[in-house]
């Protein structure tokens, strides 16, 4: 049977502000490593396009990650917080990583060598990391991951979608994940600033 850890939440405001922030951080940072190796795939007048839109979502992302971490600095430290998501006790955070590597590595070696493919590996890459964010959702208590995790698959479905139209490149199947995966992050991370200042943590009562 396979071995699960309980996650004790954070009961206090400023607790959920500091995480929230790193959470905020850790996906403001990958959201760039999607977008720089999915924008080399677009081309011609909808690149500015594109780039424009991400310069503003990334600043937005940024912004989340400066406003949670000087909230929670300025928040009392024992100022309870919203209740704790029900769950916990999911598969290990560890596991997780280390299933979601391997399964990562095997199946771009097999793109890239084997079946001569590489412009696949981000569409891959987008369906592995996904799925990865629903046990996590679990095991962290944030039911927001499973809403980032179906968002992240959804842009294979948006690149196969477009793969069929006339005239469409192999680049969709870099392009649109890759990008596709980076706006889902930064907005991820600006939600969670909104999230974090329209619910309050309980008044402390006497």
């Amino acid at each position: 049977m396979e071995q699960t850890t309980p996650h004790p939440g954070f009961s206090t405001r400023r607790d959920q502000l500091r995480n929230g922030g790193r959470g905020a951080l850790i996906g403001t940072a990958f959201g760039v490593m999607w977008f720089s190796l999915g924008q080399s795939a677009v081309h011609g007048a909808v690149r500015t396009v594109v780039l424009a839109l991400a310069a503003l979502l990334l600043l937005a992302s940024v912004a989340a990650v400066i406003h949670l971490f000087r909230s929670a600095r300025l928040t009392p430290a024992d100022q309870p917080g919203a209740p704790v998501a029900p769950g916990g006790g999911g598969p290990r955070f560890l596991r997780i990583v280390l299933i979601e590597a391997v399964v990562l590595g095997v199946g771009n070696n097999l793109l890239r060598t084997t079946f001569h493919r590489p412009e696949l590996m981000l569409t891959w890459s987008a369906l592995v990391v996904g799925a990865h964010f629903f046990p996590m959702a679990r095991t962290l208590r944030a039911p927001l991951l499973r809403v980032i995790g179906s968002a992240m698959i959804a842009t294979v479905a948006v690149a196969a979608l477009l793969s069929l139209l006339p005239g469409a490149s192999a680049d969709v199947w870099q392009a649109v994940p890759g990008i596709g995966c980076a706006a889902v992050l930064w907005a991820a991370a600006a939600g969670t600033a909104v999230r974090a200042g329209r619910t309050p943590g309980p008044k402390a009562v006497g």
